[in-house]
């Protein structure tokens, strides 16, 4: 009898050993998160809200970015008409200092998730959650330094302007991929209205 070697598929999907029941204390207690605004409703809702304040301020970030250093292949870049330049920084830092408390209130309705059980459900399952840190750190990391940079507080070591270009690509790359796992979960959320 000879076997099939096992696809990529099947080991990412294949599932994991359970873990003993005895670690399944404190936060990991069934039923320990039962308030209903711990739902995938209101996560949906937030997650909307943030993928637009993130998506804005990343590309108006982006204009910033591309007038301060242009780029070879856009020689029509200008910075006029001035009043555009203002615009989108203004917008850049409203929509910043919105995607504050609309992050804040995403954690906060989603902090159960962390605490399911079995932790990983596979390894693909693995691979989402632990995906998930570039998300939260980019996220907490862009609006930290982007609130310090608006107050003029510059109590880290390291030049705002590219560190927070670069993270923007690793955020909304992480972003990005968690919209495409929770894509099903998002809009079945988003159709009970």
């Amino acid at each position: 009898m000879v076997l099939d070697p096992p696809t990529m598929t099947s080991i990412l999907h294949r599932p994991l050993p359970k873990p003993p029941s005895a670690l399944r204390r404190g936060p990991f207690r069934e039923g320990r998160f039962s308030s209903p605004l711990h739902s995938a409703w209101v996560a949906a809702r937030l997650g909307r809200m943030l993928g637009i304040t993130f998506g804005v301020c990343f590309l108006t970030g982006l204009y910033s970015h591309f007038l301060q250093h242009q780029p070879h292949w856009a020689p029509w870049l200008t910075s006029r008409p001035v009043g555009l330049y203002r615009f989108t920084q203004g917008l850049h830092v409203a929509t910043g200092l919105a995607s504050i408390p609309l992050l804040l209130a995403k954690l906060w309705t989603v902090y159960p998730k962390l605490w399911e059980w079995p932790p990983a459900r596979s390894l693909s399952h693995a691979v989402e959650r632990g995906s998930l840190f570039l998300l939260v750190a980019g996220s907490g990391f862009q609006l930290v330094t982007g609130l310090m940079n608006v107050v003029g507080w510059y109590a880290f070591k390291f030049f705002f302007t590219p560190a927070h270009y670069w993270t923007a690509y690793i955020t909304i790359g992480a972003m990005l991929i968690h919209i495409g796992t929770k894509l099903t979960v998002a809009r079945q959320a988003l159709s009970d209205e």
